[in-house]
């Protein structure tokens, strides 16, 4: 019997990083890529699922990424659990001094794409699928988000900062960055939060602390990370 992946757990990785140091993508704000997860044989749930995604090689073509699907890439991988995680745009501007993890190039469908990372799973990532439950995920990335230009966030009622890293297509194909001010009035976000756009004076790094990010996504898939901010803080 084959077991899904709820698709939630799979936009956790929507902000994977697959740059080389030497020349990294310095703009990739709106960008569109796809990834896929792969899990292996064997276990009655997905503990381990390597992440393949197209930042640096591709946008994601349409034509192509509709010859993915999950039957195809099971046959090619010879993998039990398979999640296809896009179209997504990135809202980042920049990913700082990460490096590539795989620099080997892999074809899912014609569609090629490099391994991003490795999304460790547990009982309470089933458990916890509801929007805006927090999950950690293993990264270390660091972020850049550009003065001067808009960033879209989420804050919590304790005052915590989330900047959103991605929005996706997958619930809602018509969103684009423009729609994206609009979100304070779609969202059904949780007491007490709120969503904001604001512009940024300076430049913001967003950096996953100690190899570890804090990630939510609200109910269209759209993620966002935890950052060290604070909801009074001048930014």
């Amino acid at each position: 019997m084959r077991t899904r992946l709820p698709l939630s757990l799979a936009a956790l990785l929507a902000a994977s990083p697959v740059c080389a140091q030497s020349s990294p993508p310095q703009d990739l704000r709106d960008q569109r890529y796809c990834e896929v997860l792969v899990g292996a044989r064997g276990s009655y749930f997905p503990h381990e699922l390597v992440v393949y995604n197209t930042i640096g090689l591709n946008d994601c073509p349409q034509f192509l990424w509709s010859k993915v699907t999950i039957a195809r890439v099971e046959a090619e991988s010879r993998a039990h659990f398979v999640r296809l995680n896009g179209p997504r745009h990135w809202t980042i501007d920049a990913f700082v001094g990460s490096e590539l993890l795989n620099p080997s190039v892999r074809s899912f469908g014609g569609l090629a794409m490099r391994e991003a990372g490795v999304l460790h799973l547990g009982f309470r990532d089933f458990l916890s699928q509801r929007p805006y439950a927090e999950h950690t995920v293993a990264r270390r990335t660091t972020e850049l988000f550009k003065a001067g230009l808009p960033v879209f966030q989420l804050l919590d009622s304790e005052g915590e900062v989330f900047f959103m890293q991605s929005y996706s297509l997958q619930v809602d194909p018509r969103q684009t960055m423009d729609s994206l001010p609009a979100l304070a009035q779609r969202l059904r976000i949780p007491r007490g939060w709120s969503f904001r756009v604001v512009t940024l004076k300076i430049d913001y790094l967003l950096e996953a602390a100690g190899g570890q990010a804090t990630v939510v996504q609200d109910e269209l898939l759209n993620t966002y990370q935890k950052s060290a901010a604070k909801a009074g803080d001048e930014l």
